[in-house]
């Protein structure tokens, strides 16, 4: 599907060509939970490319829990022989037999739908399903465990100018639905750490803020997901708020490449934030900007009560990213080219 679209292969390359530590991964064995989503998928296509143009000799084992979507996605690579798709719901427990060397935990419900329409995943993803994981990782003498967390993990600022480095801790009121999804994941983070202490895991977190890009999911039901599938689809781009609010954003592949350095040169039990700093807009802002591109109109309208109960409640969350940074890592794009880029390939993929 991607993988005959040109631009989406400079992207991958983009990443390849990168300096990171390659050789470091040559004849590993790397087990992706939520291979199928935005983020997984990427990380697969870009380990199987650096298989094919470098070499590497990686054994790439892809868990999601629907077959028929992991077989259109990763149609190229299903029969090859170092690349396994394994079903597997995180939340039971897993009984396959793949010696690993590491493990990186992309699995959970990260859109403001799924929080209210399964809200026990949400919370049991980024618990149970990290302790499924991190039990599985005690068989074996494994290299690494890498557990994507979230800006979410921040809450609400305590001051409305307030930026987040990785020792910041806001405001969450767990009494709500909605804090199950940072919660979940800030007890996931938590539970990293005492297998670190108990067990002597090497764990690293990079903490992501709103990620975006042409590896979105359909049923993605955040504002940004929202905005870009109706501007492919050259439908007015509909805002469910004044649109004052501003967050920290990432082009998918730059998240990407940020997790593999944390991956290759993070430090064990360090959390890294991973965003595009290099510039600020608002959310009216982004809306009014693919608006432009798809040649639409910016509108208005209320969010419905399913849709609202998951939304956050947070007008700003800005992740500071200088420990990131220290370890060589910048992103290629600015906001609006990777939006551009976004909407570009997504269009290829419709035409």
């Amino acid at each position: 599907m991607y993988n005959n679209i040109l631009d989406y292969q400079e992207e991958l390359k983009g990443i390849i060509s990168q300096n990171l530590s390659w050789d470091t991964l040559r004849g590993k064995r790397l087990l992706i939970a939520g291979a199928t989503g935005m983020i997984g998928t990427v990380l697969v296509d870009v380990l199987m490319l650096a298989n094919r143009e470098n070499n590497l000799g990686c054994h790439v084992y892809a868990m999601g829990r629907t077959v028929i979507r992991a077989r259109e996605r990763f149609s190229d690579y299903w029969d090859k022989e170092d690349f396994d798709f394994i079903q597997q719901d995180i939340n039971e427990p897993i009984h396959f037999d793949y010696p690993v060397d590491y493990i990186i935990h992309a699995a959970s419900n990260t859109h403001p739908r799924s929080y209210v329409t399964d809200p026990v995943g949400s919370i049991m993803t980024n618990l149970l399903g990290t302790y499924n994981l991190l039990e599985y990782a005690r068989r074996y003498k494994l290299h690494r465990f890498i557990f994507l967390s979230s800006v979410e993990i921040y809450g609400r600022a305590l001051k409305i100018e307030d930026d987040f480095d990785e020792h910041y801790c806001g405001y969450i009121d767990c009494n709500t639905l909605r804090a199950g999804y940072p919660e979940g994941k800030r007890a996931g983070e938590a539970l990293c750490q005492a297998y670190i202490e108990k067990y002597g895991f090497d764990i690293i977190i990079p903490r992501l803020s709103r990620v975006f890009g042409p590896t979105m999911l359909p049923s993605d039901s955040k504002a940004m997901a929202q905005f870009i599938h109706n501007a492919v689809k050259s439908e007015p781009i509909v805002l469910k708020s004044e649109g004052n609010q501003q967050f920290s954003y990432t082009y998918a592949p730059d998240a990407v490449s940020a997790i593999l350095t944390i991956m290759l040169n993070g430090n064990n039990g360090e959390a890294y934030n991973v965003a595009n700093v290099s510039e600020v807009h608002s959310l009216k802002e982004i809306a009014t900007y693919l608006a432009r591109l798809s040649g639409q109109n910016v509108t208005y309208d209320v969010a419905e009560t399913t849709e609202k109960k998951g939304y956050s409640s947070a007008n700003r969350a800005i992740l500071k990213t200088t420990k990131l940074e220290k370890l060589g890592w910048r992103n290629r794009y600015t906001m609006y080219e990777a939006l551009s880029r976004t909407l570009h390939i997504l269009g290829q993929m419709l035409d």
